[in-house]
């Protein structure tokens, strides 16, 4: 499970998000936490510490009390693209999670959503996304943990991870499928068969897939199945609203395909009503890869 968890701050509305989910759930998971935030000593009129401090005293004030964050490591980092901070520190913290928040001020809707696609991308860990508002919210108990289920191994390692998070946080499970057919499918089927028809067969596939996957957990927490029918980003949006977390699988592509994230993950990601945990495919930690990147990391991160 999630032993170390890396959150971004610069000090804006997605900061807060992100701060205010990482710092619950670390208390929740009885995690550790690395805080990182922008710092240039050569352009900064206040020395390191004082920077330091003050980011404490701003999570002070939005978390009162919180444990996790007094004793979280601060590492400010001087490299124009926070992208490449978090992912260096996660690899060099042998990190489970980042956690990023939705929101970004002073950025088009259109650059909002590549950052975030791109943080998932290339990531060595699970991506953890706090939605618009957070900050805000009453945090309660973490009961109620979705899964995005698609018959794949991207799906089958999210339902692993949900089901492992539902049972640490003594929560119930929600695995959610959804069974749609997309526009081009439709137009073949209208000229062969009727659309109900292979709308009845696909859902039934799908009901299938899920109740097999599912037999295969390890019993002792609580699991609910929904098949519903309908596009899967509208069905995952608009079941979030009853949720505490929802996980979901994504590909991972090279960094020449970097921005694509998926038809579904990415758009999911960015309306979700609750936080999104986003497991990429081979984001668990490597241990050669980790420690190539000590000394890039090393010279900017201090």
């Amino acid at each position: 499970m999630f032993e170390r968890i890396v959150v971004g701050y610069a000090g804006d509305e997605a900061g807060r998000d992100a701060v205010k989910l990482a710092g619950a759930l670390a208390a929740a998971l009885s995690a550790s936490l690395t805080v990182v935030y922008p710092y240039s000593p050569l352009l900064c009129a206040v020395p390191a510490d004082a920077a330091e401090q003050r980011i404490r005293e701003e999570f002070e004030a939005l978390l009162p009390a919180s444990q996790e964050l007094a004793e979280a490591t601060y590492h400010w980092s001087s490299s124009s693209w926070p992208i490449r901070a978090l992912h260096s520190m996660a690899s060099y913290e042998h990190a489970g999670l980042i956690v990023i928040g939705a929101a970004r001020k002073g950025l088009t809707g259109h650059l909002h959503a590549s950052l975030m696609e791109r943080m998932v991308h290339g990531a060595p860990c699970a991506v953890l996304v706090a939605p618009t508002g957070y900050a805000d919210r009453d945090v309660g108990a973490w009961r109620r943990v979705g899964v995005g289920f698609t018959d794949s191994t991207e799906g089958r390692a999210a339902l692993r991870l949900g089901h492992e998070l539902a049972g640490v946080l003594d929560g119930e499970l929600s695995v959610l499928a959804a069974s749609w057919l997309s526009t081009v499918i439709r137009s073949y089927a209208a000229q062969a068969i009727a659309v109900s028809t292979l709308e009845n067969e696909t859902y039934a596939q799908t009901s299938a897939s899920v109740e097999r996957a599912v037999v295969e957990l390890d019993p002792g927490t609580p699991v609910r199945t929904q098949t519903i029918k309908g596009d899967p980003c509208e069905v995952l949006v608009e079941q979030s609203d009853g949720l505490d977390l929802l996980v979901l699988g994504s590909r991972a592509y090279g960094p020449l395909r970097h921005v694509l994230l998926g038809s579904v993950s990415a758009p999911v990601m960015r309306e979700a009503h609750c936080p999104v945990l986003v497991v990429p495919r081979g984001s668990q930690p490597d241990e050669d890869k980790a420690e190539g990147e000590r000394a890039a990391v090393s010279a900017s991160v201090g």
